[in-house]
């Protein structure tokens, strides 16, 4: 495929017209749409949820709750509960040390004129509060 024809004088109208410019600009019509096909073709995700779950299943507990879980000798149900089991207990080995940062964040923002707590310290806590219901299992 050949470059298109552009001339000198298409090229000063189109800078008239436009500071900014783009590739596509200087594409024809079918050339976009080529792109654009192509651009969808790479959004397309490598895995999905069940990838998802059975990865974290061979990470947290190894490849023979894997197979047992696959073999069906764990249930799917009692799987569950103990990935939740785990999370949680991730959650309250982090959640001490995100406290940690949150207090300091608290210390640095002082209230605005009008008494109010920053939006991003209020943003903070919710999430902390968040943290602590995963820690607490619910």
């Amino acid at each position: 495929m050949t470059a298109p024809e552009i001339s000198l004088d298409k090229a000063k109208t189109i800078a008239k017209e436009k500071r900014n410019f783009r590739a596509s600009d200087f594409l024809s019509e079918d050339e976009q749409k080529e792109i654009k096909k192509n651009n969808a073709k790479g959004k397309e995700s490598l895995f999905n949820v069940v990838d998802a779950y059975a990865a974290e299943i061979l990470a947290r507990f190894g490849y023979d709750a894997y197979m047992a879980w696959k073999a069906g000798d764990i249930s799917n149900d009692r799987m569950q509960k103990f990935i939740l089991a785990e999370r949680a207990r991730d959650s309250q080995v982090l959640f001490p040390l995100e406290n940690i940062i949150v207090a300091s964040m608290a210390g640095a923002n002082n209230p605005t004129k009008g008494g109010h707590t920053p939006k991003s310290l209020q943003v903070a806590i919710k999430i902390l509060k968040q943290e602590q219901e995963k820690a607490n299992g619910k």
